[in-house]
């Protein structure tokens, strides 16, 4: 008899005797199916007189021969094994392959030297700076000590920056409220102290407002900006904007 049916007897015979009105009584040696234990079962009739009468041995041996075919038909399905076998696993149909094309690596910075792209990262990491402050600034739209300050500290031209944008934010009226995102740098120029490297900027969303009106921004949604850094004894800081046309950018660097 396998494991699994000495195991799932006794309570298929208590679930039997309820059904034919007997119950468990223990028995000090051996257990429902004749296992030894220190404190096992046996079946007796209900209303049994004392002692031993041949019909409540016939009735026993019924029950334990009906509990035994009950878990033998529960166990003859599992092919043998002495372990029942978990249920399959629902399958699910294969979904087709995603067949998108990986993106690209980059390979502007493939012709610059360690060196050179030392410079580029320095001059480009001066411009996040100032790119940072200068978003703040537009979003509260305030004329500031700090102000004054920032240009000082980030362009070459700290007096004319300053003004514009002085008549954009301060007496324009116009918030950068979600400033757009820098996707990506690349460098397309780099001498020991000349930096000039494009900027990708995605508005897609931005939100940039005059007077509380929000701005439509028109296409494109990303927006390649060229940019030249000249290192001076104070760091990097911007000379300019090398040209002031609106050109798309892919999502990624060249």
């Amino acid at each position: 008899m396998s494991d699994l049916i000495r195991r799932r007897l006794p309570s298929l015979l208590e679930s039997h005797a309820k059904r034919e009105g007997l119950h468990l009584e223990p028995d000090s040696q051996y257990g429902a199916v004749g296992k030894p234990s220190a404190m096992s079962s046996r079946l007796v009739p209900k209303a049994r007189a004392s002692g031993d009468s041949g019909s409540g041995r016939t009735l026993m041996k019924r029950t334990l021969i009906a509990a035994i075919a009950i878990a033998m038909a529960g166990t003859l399905s599992s092919c043998g094994d002495d372990e029942p076998k978990a249920d399959p696993t629902p399958t699910k149909s294969a979904s087709p392959s995603s067949s998108a094309t990986p993106t690209p690596e980059p390979t502007w910075d493939d012709k610059y030297s360690p060196a050179q792209m030392k410079n580029y990262r320095a001059a480009r990491d001066r411009w996040l700076e100032f790119w940072e402050a200068y978003t703040e600034a537009a979003r509260t739209g305030a004329d500031t000590p700090g102000l004054k300050a920032m240009f000082e500290k980030y362009s070459l031209a700290p007096l004319g920056e300053r003004s514009q944008f002085l008549d954009t934010y301060v007496r324009g009226g116009a918030r950068m409220e979600v400033a757009p995102k820098v996707l990506w740098t690349s460098a397309t120029k780099i001498k020991p102290k000349t930096v000039i490297f494009n900027y990708c900027l995605d508005y897609t969303d931005a939100r940039i407002t005059t007077n509380g009106q929000v701005n439509k921004i028109d296409d494109p949604s990303r927006r390649l900006v060229e940019v030249q850094m000249e290192k001076t004894s104070e760091g990097w800081k911007k000379r300019g904007y090398v040209n002031s046309e609106v050109k798309a950018c892919p999502a990624t660097a060249p």
